[in-house]
């Protein structure tokens, strides 16, 4: 490679490795301007292929496939026509210093030791409240001012008149378990 050419790898890391390097690239293009970066993002499942019979353990060898993805970035000037998305905002929350986030996914030895990811059964709850984090970080960037101080109005009520959680109402209310695929839905019943 050219001497100008940064290259970084973020192994180790799944499928959450590529949003950081896209908030990674976006740092480099705004610390360089009139540049390219080129994202490539990888899955391989066979580290952590599971040949053995825990049910809790063969789950993942359905979730975890191999794929690959690639993005090019650019802050060139030239280029703002042709480009199909902006990047407007980057939304990252971290669950793992929570105990019970950390073994919801977690690499172990069967009794037959057999080593592959075995899932906890408080997967769907755990899901649910990192969708929440990520919800309430992106919401106040995304969302119309009506739709947040309609938000807001609804949080206060609710405070003074004692309400502990929300009845309804709004584009994330309601129960999303008719929407999960099969294999969640399975799991959630182990």
């Amino acid at each position: 490679m050219r001497g100008n050419v940064l290259s970084f790898n973020l192994g180790g890391m799944g499928c959450s490795a590529g949003i950081i390097a896209v908030d990674l690239a976006r740092d480099m293009l705004q610390a360089n301007p009139n540049n390219v970066a080129v994202v490539v993002s990888t899955e391989m499942v066979g580290y952590n292929w599971y040949p053995g019979r825990d049910r809790s353990m063969l789950i993942p060898n359905c979730f975890f496939r191999m794929g690959c993805s690639a993005l090019l970035m650019s802050n060139r000037r030239g280029d703002y026509r042709r480009a199909k998305y902006t990047l407007e905002h980057i939304v990252r929350t971290h669950k793992g210093g929570d105990d019970s986030s950390f073994r919801s996914v977690y690499q172990e030895e069967d009794l037959e030791k057999l080593r592959g990811l075995k899932i906890s059964k408080d997967i769907m709850e755990i899901g649910g409240e990192a969708i929440k984090t990520n919800v309430t970080t992106l919401s106040p960037l995304v969302l119309p001012f009506s739709e947040q101080m309609f938000f807001f109005s609804n949080l206060i009520k609710r405070y003074f008149s004692g309400t502990a959680k929300s009845k309804g109402g709004g584009a994330m209310s309601g129960e999303s378990s008719h929407r999960l695929p099969p294999v969640l839905q399975e799991m959630s019943q182990l």
